[in-house]
């Protein structure tokens, strides 16, 4: 494909994915395989220029008074890359595959500049998620969002056991892995170039599961211990669920419950890769399904539905989509769930709060709401659960550091993991 052939593909998708909530990398893919023409620097081209222009997103509609995907790719060009106006008109040409010669409006909005844009622009994030970030970071609020939008995010993995041997292994195919700093079972391979993980013999064996080191963390201070009865009361698509399992150490009872049964479906083949056993619940609407297990648990983790915004990094394409109305819709959901998984703790157990996200309205906020409401909850110190957590001893200091008190905020500007807060409780006795 040419240069040319390239931009206009890449308009193209971007235009698809203002139609659709599938993930990018879905609708790349999709992309890839309807039009096999264009190989593998091709595709890598595209991809490269969709998601800049998705992390840029709200700057160049801006810019460019549109967010129609050949708006984006145009301003991209020319306020991102510094390409200049003679260049573009020998790119957008109308001949071939090459897009149509630019409009007269398109080129007076790139002779105009990006002008005075707001600042919250610059962060690529929804103005009321850049306000939310000042009242959470303060004057560290654009760091933060840049490192949430900007990057190329590393594939973490999680290791079913010691994970020197992993390294090594993947260093002889050429690989360039790194132990993670806080997560003792964590491997960080770049993602240029991308890793085919899935392809890998660990992989395939159940040795490894790709899982996010902030996610690895919340697992692992949620507490399980051998000879719990745990439940992961949100199991979503069980990366938790293997790292509560990799601590109970193929001892106790773990229950993985959602209300969608493709989710929970979902985790069958991850359970029988890894050689591992847990029993799998679908819940009605209102949390219906458990009650057998009122005051049973030992343990509870809630890894509630959630923006997802603690991972934009990985999917830019659904910032924007963020209104609001939902991140208030959430927070009342949080808020309910919480309560009714919090029933099932025994007296003197363990509860676990989490979220993908970065927005205090889904951590703090529903954190405090559910401390006011249930005093028989009581505070349970990061630090505490942090001994025989499977942490690192300079990863269990750092955190100590940055946790607040029985609350844990992670975030790519931060601690170099994917934005997750955790919250941990003891039911009184």
């Amino acid at each position: 494909m040419t240069p040319a052939a390239r931009l206009q593909a890449a308009s193209d998708i971007l235009d698809l994915l203002g139609k659709t909530r599938r993930p990018a990398e879905e609708v790349l893919k999709d992309w890839g395989r309807n039009n096999r023409y264009a190989g593998s620097k091709d595709r890598r081209a595209i991809a490269d220029k969709v998601y800049q222009c998705l992390r840029a997103r709200e700057r160049l509609s801006f810019a460019m008074d549109s967010s129609e995907g050949r708006s984006l790719v145009l301003g991209a060009l020319h306020f991102l890359d510094g390409v200049s106006l003679s260049e573009i008109d020998g790119l957008y040409t109308g001949e071939g595959y090459a897009p149509p010669k630019l409009s007269v409006a398109e080129r007076k909005r790139l002779e105009a500049g990006d002008g005075e844009a707001p600042e919250w622009l610059e962060s690529g994030l929804p103005a009321f998620v850049v306000e939310r970030l000042k009242g959470v970071y303060g004057d560290d609020w654009l760091k933060e969002a840049e490192a949430l939008m900007l990057p190329r995010a590393p594939i973490d993995l999680r290791v079913n056991g010691d994970r020197a041997p992993l390294i090594a292994g993947l260093e002889m195919l050429g690989y360039r892995p790194e132990p993670t700093p806080f997560s003792a079972f964590g491997v960080r391979l770049p993602a240029d170039p991308p890793p085919n993980v899935r392809a890998l013999p660990a992989f395939r064996q159940g040795t490894i599961e790709i899982q996010d080191e902030g996610s690895q963390l919340a697992g692992f201070l949620a507490g399980a211990r051998p000879g719990m009865t745990v439940v992961d009361y949100c199991a979503g698509g069980g990366g938790k669920t293997l790292a509560l399992l990799q601590a109970m150490q193929g001892e106790g009872r773990l229950i993985a419950s959602d209300v969608e049964k493709t989710r929970l479906n979902n985790i069958k083949p991850r359970l029988t890769r890894a050689g591992l056993e847990a029993e799998l619940r679908q819940l009605g609407p209102d949390g219906e399904g458990m009650e057998d297990l009122e005051a049973q648990a030992d343990l509870v983790l809630v890894d509630a539905p959630c923006s997802g915004s603690g991972v934009w990094r990985r999917r830019p394409e659904t910032a924007h989509k963020l209104e609001e109305t939902e991140v208030a819709r959430l927070h009342e959901l949080q808020s309910a769930i919480l309560h009714r998984a919090s029933r099932l703790v025994k007296p003197g157990g363990l509860l676990a709060y989490a979220t993908c996200s970065i927005l205090p309205d889904e951590n703090e906020m529903t954190a405090d709401r559910f401390e006011a409401d249930h005093p028989h909850f009581t505070p349970r110190p990061v630090a505490d659960a942090l001994d025989g957590a499977a942490v690192t001893p300079e990863g269990a200091e750092t955190l100590k550091k940055i946790a607040q008190g029985h609350r844990l905020r992670l975030s790519p500007g931060t601690s170099h993991t994917d934005g997750f807060f955790v919250s941990l409780y003891r039911r009184k006795p």
